[in-house]
């Protein structure tokens, strides 16, 4: 009789939980160094993070949440950076922002791609709510890509290029 260990088998609670903190800390040292000070951001964009891995039913640990370079939010001197998702799958990474137009925040997001126009790296694409709007959006058979589909947030958004007929100021 062989014994065979599976491949696929999950790692221990403590080394998931090592690698989790390690990837926070290398990937926004910042906001893990403070999250303890600023207590409900932190815990706000980890149900943030639970949320989106359930709707797209990755692992927890493959998602983080931090600021956004290219998007804030507030008036005045209160303005915040939004929140930049980044969600890791077989090497691959991909980004979504919060969608703000929909009754819950928490439970819908914007798909974050290049312009077509301007080839700015994370401007939003797609609206999605779950795995079948993703599925929708990178189905190749699909008739519909491009900026007659996007988002109204793709025209005007922070993250295209100055030059690009979608930026702000255009």
């Amino acid at each position: 009789m062989t014994t065979t260990t599976p491949t696929d088998a999950p790692a221990s609670l403590t080394a998931r939980a090592i690698t989790t903190a390690r990837r926070h800390r290398d990937t926004a040292p910042r906001e893990f160094a403070d999250r303890h000070t600023f207590r409900l951001q932190w815990d706000r964009r980890a149900i943030t993070a639970a949320h989106i891995a359930a709707a797209l039913d990755v692992g927890i640990d493959t998602v983080i949440v931090r600021d956004d370079p290219d998007r804030h939010h507030g008036i005045g001197t209160h303005i915040t950076p939004g929140d930049l998702i980044e969600v890791t799958n077989e090497g691959s990474s991909w980004y979504f922002i919060q969608d703000l137009t929909g009754f819950d925040p928490l439970w819908g997001w914007l798909l974050l791609g290049p312009c077509p126009h301007c080839e700015a790296p994370r401007v939003p694409v797609a609206r999605v709510a779950g795995l079948a709007d993703l599925g929708a959006h990178l189905d190749p058979e699909s008739e519909h890509h491009g900026t007659d589909d996007a988002p109204v947030e793709f025209h005007g958004d922070p993250g295209h290029h100055p030059h690009c007929p979608h930026a702000t100021d255009a």
